[in-house]
């Protein structure tokens, strides 16, 4: 059984940031990460540098960046948190676009995978309970928030 990697929530960003540049492009050049990120060259490098230690990136200075199989696995982990707190924030709590996708941001690097398998079902049950009832989950929390006096 392979040793699970301990990595920064800016060492999965970039895992999470080369995945998505190479599912779009087959792989990524630096430049790409830098402005994908918004960080300087110096950090990127840094960053390549530590992930292919890591085993993680293949990686060499001027030439294309992809994923190892083990990088690959843990970016679309890290992304599928992202993409499920921000669709919940979203879809269930109502939070405009902008800011579940920074929070979701901020909370992917520490949330569990059980967290994250409670909130998919939690969706589902909302989908098949509020239509249950004639309403859409946000539709039914917003007026929820209104008769609590939260205008959030």
């Amino acid at each position: 059984m392979k040793k699970k990697i301990k990595l920064s929530a800016s060492l999965e960003d970039y895992l999470e940031a080369i995945f998505l540049i190479c599912r779009g492009e087959g792989d990524a050049r630096s430049k790409k990460i830098k402005e994908h990120l918004q960080v300087s060259g110096p950090s990127v490098t840094e960053a390549l540098q530590l992930l292919a230690e890591k085993g993680l990136v293949n990686y060499a200075p001027y030439e294309g960046i992809t994923l190892t199989p083990q990088g690959k696995s843990i970016a679309q982990d890290v992304l599928h948190r992202h993409e499920t707190l921000r669709d919940f924030f979203i879809n269930v709590l109502g939070v405009d676009a902008k800011l579940a996708d920074e929070g979701a941001c901020r909370m992917e690097h520490v949330v569990s995978a059980n967290v994250i398998d409670r909130m998919v079902k939690y969706t589902k049950y909302l989908k098949i309970e509020c239509k249950g009832r004639g309403c859409d989950k946000v539709n039914c929390f917003d007026d929820y928030l209104k008769s609590e006096g939260d205008q959030a």
